[in-house]
């Protein structure tokens, strides 16, 4: 549990700490397997730059490019998971980022399977300390502010659920348009 909360912390800070960078919302994804070993990929949907602070677009998109598309923080950050690719992408007419990986036990991504036959869950206590990211949607039944928790029927091997991050606002600004001036396809 400690490890999934160490590689949700550190991706986050790579968005939001290394210069200004932020995003409106994050997609993720856990496909397991019988043996509880499996793929998972997050996206980050909306990359953006708070444009009020020190730092320039220009600065903040060369940290998103040497730090998480060309270098290794998010290999370094996420040591329980093996990635398998990351890229950067245009879809609807915001930029986004995805990371997939390979991980070895559900369970060591924080993932509960009550008595081993019942339903599966996810506690977004991590999500919540780090105040970044708010329940937005899932594939499974959440339990509300009172009790953020995801529950997934046990048969179910799939589990998604998306969080929200930033609003673009006043106070930000997409990187979109830099992608594209520099070549970004």
């Amino acid at each position: 549990m400690k490890k999934f909360f160490t590689l949700l912390l550190l991706t986050y800070l790579v968005f939001s700490l290394q210069g200004c960078l932020t995003v409106e919302t994050k997609e993720y994804r856990f496909k397991i397997n019988k043996d509880r070993s499996g793929e998972g990929s997050i996206a980050y949907i909306n990359i953006m730059t708070d444009k009020d602070t020190a730092g320039s677009v220009e600065t903040d998109y060369q940290t998103l490019i040497d730090s998480y598309l060309n270098g290794d923080a998010l290999k370094d950050d996420l040591p329980n998971v093996k990635i398998t690719s990351k890229r950067l992408y245009e879809e609807d007419n915001q930029l986004c980022g995805e990371v997939k990986f390979q991980f070895g036990d559900i369970t060591k991504m924080k993932f509960y399977k009550y008595k081993e036959t019942g339903p599966w869950c996810y506690h977004l206590t991590s999500l919540n300390m780090i105040g970044s990211e708010s329940y937005f949607s899932s594939n499974g039944t959440y339990g509300g502010e009172n009790m953020p928790v995801i529950f997934w029927e046990g048969t179910v091997k799939e589990f998604k659920f998306k969080t929200t991050v930033t609003q673009p606002g006043k106070t930000t600004k997409s990187l979109l348009e830099i992608w594209q001036q520099k070549g970004g396809k």
